[in-house]
């Protein structure tokens, strides 16, 4: 078990990382969900319909206590805009409550700007993913129908001005178009 206050890196997931990332997964949602959410986490590193792709993970003691996954999307109607979705976010249980998500999020998004990305997608809780900058209230159409409030389905502006010009219906990348993840 790790303690925190210990050096922590954050950095792109490579290859190798899969088998930890899976492990990561189903230690952070339980045996039920985690399955669900770690093939899909495994899914997406390998889904070429997802790329460009972002994920990162947070590293102490050469172990995996983190990652988020940003995947590419598209958007009906819509060309020469860059739009990447949020999903999966894990932390390790032991680690959890310590900010270690949102340092992931807010690496990635930065890391998203320097790439050109002009919007983020989450569907999630709303308390947690807002204080990242995060809001509901966008035009973009998630691509089935939610099965919580429509104020989980969040959109973060990276670009100037493009979000309130954006509508249409978001397409994931095939291991994310699952009505089962909405």
């Amino acid at each position: 078990m790790q303690s925190i206050g210990k050096p922590m890196k954050i950095r792109e997931s490579v290859e190798s990382d899969k088998k930890a990332i899976r492990k990561l997964h189903l230690n952070a949602f339980g045996q039920s969900e985690g399955e669900v959410v770690s093939q899909l986490a495994n899914d997406l590193l390998e889904d070429k319909t997802a790329l460009p792709i972002l994920s990162l993970v947070a590293e102490q003691d050469n172990e995996i206590i983190g990652n988020v996954i940003f995947s590419s999307v598209n958007i009906e109607g819509v060309e020469g805009v860059s739009v990447y979705i949020l999903a999966p976010l894990a932390v390790s249980k032991f680690a959890q409550k310590k900010g270690i998500g949102t340092l992931l999020i807010n690496k990635g998004l930065a890391t998203l700007k320097q790439r050109g990305a002009e919007i983020v997608l989450v569907y999630g809780d709303p308390n947690y993913y807002m204080r990242t900058g995060f809001k509901a209230g966008h035009k973009l159409k998630p691509p089935y129908k939610l099965q919580y409030p429509v104020e989980a389905w969040m959109a973060q502006e990276i670009g100037e001005g493009i979000l309130s010009k954006m509508h249409g219906t978001v397409r994931c990348a095939k291991s994310l178009s699952s009505p089962e993840y909405w």
